[in-house]
């Protein structure tokens, strides 16, 4: 049977933000220590505007949380957390982080290979992109492996179907790449489709708009609150590239009901580690490859591959062939590289180690 709720959150705001009996249970140990439970709605660095069952307050993380955790494991929007709150002031201090249902990450841009979450506990990822000249397949398998890998459900929303003549053509090619996931053509412009959205966003569940830049995820949010709650800015007529109109992870509660959180564009979003991401997005490969005669077959140059011969035969897609090959090799050598990363890491915190080992010894002898 499952646990209930104390009788004081069950019509809270906490429930409506998507407290439930599990997460409940895994608050308990912090309710006995006297905290109270809260959601990040913002973060900025180590600042964060949190959501309490009857306030909205400013948090700080504790100095013990922040040298106990990595930066993965700080809060994130979209976080339940265990708050002290200071009385008498819009204040409280972060002093724990509950376990993550899903989370969304990426690569952090640049070249370190570090990871970064984008946003956690959240139901349904809509991946939005343009039928404009944003338009690319291969991004939005890359989209799709993170998702997967972070345990949402996706749901692809073709964007801007006013400016696109061919949408069916669209729709078909996109439902064809992606299999079972759902594809839902929209515009936030005039409203066509957004009503087969709010489908998928009710009490207690969690979405969260990702995409590029000008692909009109704010414009959606607006529609589905009936109001601007998100500042709106056109593309670039040059090149179709949006500009930065969100400039952080922020939580809206829909009047309907549901949790919506839009994310800034993403300029670049590189893969990071994944493993059954990459198997969710390309189910049909999967299946194949089951049949190929050697296992952990490469499906390049092995003899009696069974994924190169049904690409040969008209079985899969010689497109969604490549696209798999481009994806598997870029997470193998992000694999390789973020390996050789921390080996070089470690080498060097031993280094520095020794370093100051020998400082301490200097001191010794000269004492």
């Amino acid at each position: 049977m499952a646990a209930k709720l104390p009788v004081c959150y069950l019509d809270s705001p906490l429930t409506q933000l998507g407290w439930n009996a599990q997460l409940e249970k895994d608050f308990a140990p912090h309710r006995a220590a006297g905290f109270v439970p809260a959601r990040v709605a913002t973060e900025d660095r180590h600042y964060y505007n949190i959501f309490t069952t009857d306030a909205e307050l400013i948090a700080q993380i504790t100095g013990k949380l922040l040298h106990e955790s990595t930066p993965t494991q700080l809060p994130k929007t979209g976080d339940w957390v265990a708050v002290a709150v200071h009385d008498g002031e819009e204040k409280a201090t972060i002093h724990a982080v509950l376990p993550r249902r899903t989370q969304i990450s990426r690569k952090v841009a640049g070249r370190n290979m570090e990871e970064q979450v984008l946003a956690a506990n959240v139901d349904v990822v809509f991946v939005v992109q343009g039928l404009d000249d944003n338009f690319n397949l291969r991004r939005l398998e890359r989209f799709l492996v993170m998702v997967h890998e972070g345990g949402a459900q996706p749901v692809i929303l073709l964007n801007k179907t006013d400016l696109c003549p061919h949408t069916a053509q669209r729709l078909a090619e996109v439902q064809a790449a992606v299999g079972k996931t759902p594809v839902l053509a929209v515009c936030g412009l005039t409203g066509s489709g957004v009503k087969r959205v709010g489908q998928y966003i009710h009490e207690g569940i969690t979405v969260v708009f990702i995409g590029s830049s000008g692909v009109g995820k704010s414009t959606l949010i607006n529609r589905l609150f009936g109001e601007e709650m998100q500042a709106t800015l056109p593309v670039r007529e040059t090149d179709a590239k949006g500009r930065h109109t969100t400039t952080r992870r922020e939580l809206l509660v829909l009047p309907r009901g549901g949790v919506v959180m839009d994310t800034p564009g993403t300029r670049e979003f590189h893969l990071w580690l994944a493993d059954t991401g990459l198997q969710d997005t390309f189910p049909e490969v999967e299946a194949i490859a089951l049949r190929c005669h050697f296992t952990g077959c490469g499906h390049t140059v092995e003899k009696q591959c069974a994924v190169r011969a049904a690409v040969q035969a008209g079985e899969l897609s010689g497109d969604r062939y490549k696209s798999f090959l481009k994806l598997h090799g870029d997470l193998t050598k992000l694999e390789a590289a973020t390996r050789q990363s921390k080996l070089a890491r470690k080498a060097s915190d031993r280094v520095a180690l020794r370093a100051y080992n020998q400082f301490k010894r200097d001191r010794l002898e000269d004492d």
